[in-house]
């Protein structure tokens, strides 16, 4: 019985987090959507390069980069919050 692992105690979903979530997955089909119907090749100029790309590639790369770029400003934001209530605690 003590040998036995613990069911961890996660928090259930909040109503938030549900809308949250549907907001994603609407957004993502729609994205989805949008990449599909734009199959033609398109010349992409970027600083010193040139190249012919699919325009699929280039919104699925954007939308990536972008999702990138939020997760790590609201990855410093939560940090710089964490610290902010460590200095409060003391």
């Amino acid at each position: 019985m003590a040998d036995e692992p613990r069911q961890p105690q996660g928090r259930p979903p909040t109503r938030e987090s549900r809308i949250r979530l549907i907001a994603a997955l609407v957004v993502a089909t729609v994205l989805v959507i949008f990449a599909i119907q734009n199959r033609r090749k398109v010349a992409i100029d970027f600083l010193f390069f040139s190249w012919d790309a699919r325009v699929i590639y280039v919104i699925i790369v954007s939308a990536l980069l972008g999702m990138l770029v939020a997760y790590l400003l609201g990855r410093r934001r939560r940090r710089v919050r964490r610290g902010e209530r460590g200095e409060r605690g003391d």
